[in-house]
């Protein structure tokens, strides 16, 4: 009964600290949104990161927006 004792003091540590922590201020969001644009899967396309630009080509073009979303953080 111990062995399942101790991945739950675990998580339950992780989470503790996670709360202290706090959330990721606007900087780190920032470096995190950079980092991600300038990765290699990103950068071999032309993507727009901008959605207002994103409709406006789309109703030129008459295509449909693909949108990805991603969370480069967990809290």
């Amino acid at each position: 009964m111990s062995s399942r004792i101790i991945p739950f003091t675990v998580l339950a540590l992780g989470l503790a600290l996670s709360a202290i922590a706090g959330p990721p201020s606007q900087d780190q969001l920032k470096k995190q949104r950079d980092e991600k644009l300038a990765e290699g899967w990103v950068t071999k396309f032309p993507w727009n990161t901008d959605y207002a630009k994103a409709k406006e080509e789309a109703k030129k073009s008459g295509k449909a927006i693909f949108a990805y979303f991603s969370r480069s953080y967990s809290p």
